[in-house]
């Protein structure tokens, strides 16, 4: 028998209300590939994170997966990004 997988749920949020809190630097070149292809083809992988509460009571998020992904997107000047968070 074969366990049916339940999708993670996808959604947009702002790219400011996730926190990144342990920081990766990246080479340079890769960090422009990874723009380029997310300017090209789109964001194929969506980013993990975990929900927080702010203290201002509104919704926050811890980044778990895909900082290099967060960057570029900002870097390309979106303001929202498909994720794909953590139960």
């Amino acid at each position: 028998m074969t366990a049916i997988k339940t999708p993670k749920t996808v959604r947009m949020i702002p790219v400011d209300r996730i926190e990144v809190l342990n920081h990766r630097e990246r080479n340079t070149r890769i960090f422009e590939e990874i723009a380029d292809n997310i300017k090209t083809i789109g964001l194929k992988k969506p980013i993990t994170v975990a929900p927080r509460r702010s203290a201002e009571g509104g919704d926050s998020y811890l980044l778990v997966c895909g900082e290099g992904r967060l960057k570029a997107f900002k870097a390309l000047g979106q303001t929202k990004i498909r994720l794909g968070r953590r139960s």
